[in-house]
């Protein structure tokens, strides 16, 4: 579907909310272009690690063990843990492993950042999902398999939880963490974004990352609002989120949602909100 000059904007006098810091200029603008407001907040904060002894020691086991077997799950991640390596030296020696091993991408953006390195996912799911690398990768591996596992700001004991009971050895790769926005100025909107979605003050949220979905509950419950969040959501705003991971983060906190985006595209996930406007509405609409 795209919008016609000669045809009302399917998203006019809605407003989207959108709990994002990374892509959210570009979100806002995707949702103007069907004639939407957003109402832009950052709720998390993309933060690398203050001590990362953790993270050389886990590279310099990477390149002797040599490990067999590279999970990739961002490309942010990927970015960041070859940079560190280049600023200690071993890049070189890191790649050469991972030339040799066996290596997967869990989407677009690692497959692009392996790209920029020489590197080509032997697999990507089709879903995009950390839960389809388990199930594909685990009967794969065993005893004397060694698998390098970037992670995305948070433990993903599901995946690495099914390679080690295989027998493999796993080495946990954590270039950089989540966390709740830090600047004060930021905590402020994150903050004011959470009790306008808490009193119906928009008519749709978008969600991009499960970890969003845990700081929107994290923040409600620091102002009193979580029940009242959890209540309006269920309610009167219309839920769409990216993919399965993002949707599962909101299910986590009880919260149904009424959009999931296939495929997992920033593009199709504001398209789908565009195709529900009449949804968006007659749920607004409940008292």
């Amino acid at each position: 579907m795209q919008p016609s000059k000669d045809d009302p904007l399917p998203l006019d006098g809605i407003t989207v909310a959108v709990p994002a810091s990374r892509r959210a200029a570009e979100t806002e603008a995707l949702i103007a272009r069907w004639g939407g407001t957003s109402l832009v907040g950052p709720i998390l904060d993309e933060v690398p690690v203050a001590d990362d002894g953790p993270l050389r020691d886990a590279t310099s086991r990477v390149i002797s063990a040599p490990a067999t077997w590279s999970v990739h799950l961002t490309g942010v991640g990927t970015r960041r843990w070859f940079g560190r390596a280049a600023d200690w030296g071993v890049l070189d020696d890191l790649l050469a492993v991972l030339k040799a091993a066996h290596v997967v991408a869990r989407g677009p953006k690692s497959t692009q950042a392996l790209s920029e390195y020489g590197l080509a996912p032997e697999w990507i799911p089709p879903g995009e999902t950390s839960t389809e690398i388990a199930g594909w990768l685990g009967p794969q591996v065993g005893l004397g398999d060694t698998v390098a596992v970037q992670l995305y700001g948070e433990p993903v004991p599901a995946l690495t939880g099914s390679l080690t009971t295989r027998g493999a050895a796993v080495v946990e790769i954590v270039p950089y963490r989540w966390s709740l926005p830090l600047d004060p100025a930021r905590r402020a909107t994150a903050e004011g974004v959470v009790a306008a979605i808490a009193n119906g003050e928009v008519q749709a949220l978008v969600v991009t990352s499960a970890v969003q979905a845990a700081n929107l509950f994290a923040v409600a419950r620091e102002l009193g609002l979580a029940d009242r969040l959890r209540q309006t959501l269920a309610d009167r705003v219309f839920i769409a989120a990216v993919g399965e991971v993002s949707a599962g983060g909101l299910r986590h906190e009880g919260v149904a949602v009424d959009y999931v985006a296939q495929p997992a595209r920033l593009g199709a996930l504001i398209r789908g909100v565009a195709s529900s406007s009449q949804k968006i509405r007659a749920k607004a609409e409940r008292r």
